[in-house]
């Protein structure tokens, strides 16, 4: 109902309520004068019928009429030199048209009222429908509509890198993660061969994300992707040949570990070759390190800066007979 109404302007609203109102008064205006009988004027003294009239006895004479009965005066035209004969013509045809058309106005009116009744109620403090059609009346103005709400800052969107690849977000910054030739052993080893050259991407802190922006990843992302330890060997221990044991250094040798953190792959609604990749937990945070992100079994590498103090980022090496064996670092 609010809806119909509302849909009509303060215009519209008036006409419609001055159209059922002339319609009611035209309607009570037609029951009151159903009670007077419309009757024929008697003919004058001078009316010549064209016929020769014949004493006394062509008297024209006229009887009163049953006010219910509806009867009418017509002139007998069988006999057209006697007397205007009284006929009382029933009007059994008349009488149902004029209570059907009555009947429909009056349906048509109530229908009108209660449909519109609540608009009526509503509207009559500032139209003023006591007042008749053609009376000046001051209508109040309608209320001015509630200002919406301001909407809420749409958050800002995420930097979408110019060129397909794989990358770290660090607040605002963009870097682009560096393919490690060596694969990604399987979870079930816990060393892979080492890696012989450094990180050529380096992070800010460990608060990061990730965006994947590549055409083969749209309809088959991996739902969670991991990010692995990459320990760096910073000492070996051998053996000499009389089987004394000797430390000595170990330049520039990395090797990817089973340790990961296991991140969530989410889309971007802004471009369905994008996706978002980030830890569940809203503090996640990676410690000072080096760290490969494992996609579809290839390693893309990163550093996070600062000082180490994770002992899964340090490794010792054993160097036997048999075979090279590791151990973490007893002081990263």
């Amino acid at each position: 109902m609010d809806a119909d109404t509302a849909r009509l302007d303060t215009s519209e609203r008036e006409r419609l309520l001055n159209s059922l109102e002339t319609a009611i008064t035209g309607v009570e205006n037609f029951s009151q004068r159903r009670g007077g009988i419309e009757r024929l004027s008697p003919p004058s003294p001078d009316f010549d019928t064209g016929q020769p009239r014949h004493g006394p006895t062509a008297v024209s004479r006229f009887e009163p009429i049953d006010a219910r009965s509806r009867d009418f005066l017509v002139p007998n035209e069988a006999y057209p030199t006697s007397e205007i004969q009284v006929v009382e013509v029933r009007s059994s045809s008349r009488v149902p048209l004029v209570l059907s058309t009555v009947a429909v106005l009056f349906t048509g009116a109530a229908l009108g009222l209660s449909y519109y009744h609540e608009p009526l109620a509503r509207l009559s403090g500032q139209a003023g429908l006591s007042a008749r059609p053609g009376e000046v009346r001051d209508v109040a103005p309608p209320p001015a509509s509630e200002a919406p709400a301001p909407a809420a800052p749409k958050p800002p969107g995420l930097p979408k890198p110019g060129n397909y690849g794989v990358y770290a977000l660090n607040g605002d910054t963009l870097s682009e993660l560096s393919l490690v030739m060596e694969r990604a052993p399987d979870k079930r080893i816990a060393m892979s061969t080492p890696i012989g050259e450094p990180s050529r991407t380096r992070i800010a802190d460990g608060r990061v994300r990730f965006i994947l922006f590549r055409r083969d990843l749209v309809g088959n992302a991996p739902e969670r992707i991991d990010v692995r330890v990459v320990a760096r060997v910073v000492r070996a221990l051998k053996f000499d040949s009389k089987g004394k044991p000797n430390f000595t250094s170990v330049p520039d040798s990395w090797n990817i570990r089973n340790i990961s953190h296991e991140l969530r792959v989410r889309p971007v609604p802004e471009n369905p070759e994008m996706l978002l990749v980030q830890s569940e937990n809203p503090d996640f945070e990676l410690s000072p390190g080096r760290y490969v992100l494992v996609l579809k079994d290839q390693p893309y590498d990163f550093t996070v800066e600062g000082k180490i103090t994770d002992a899964a980022q340090c490794l010792e090496r054993t160097d036997a007979m048999n075979g090279s064996f590791y151990s973490e670092c007893q002081k990263p």
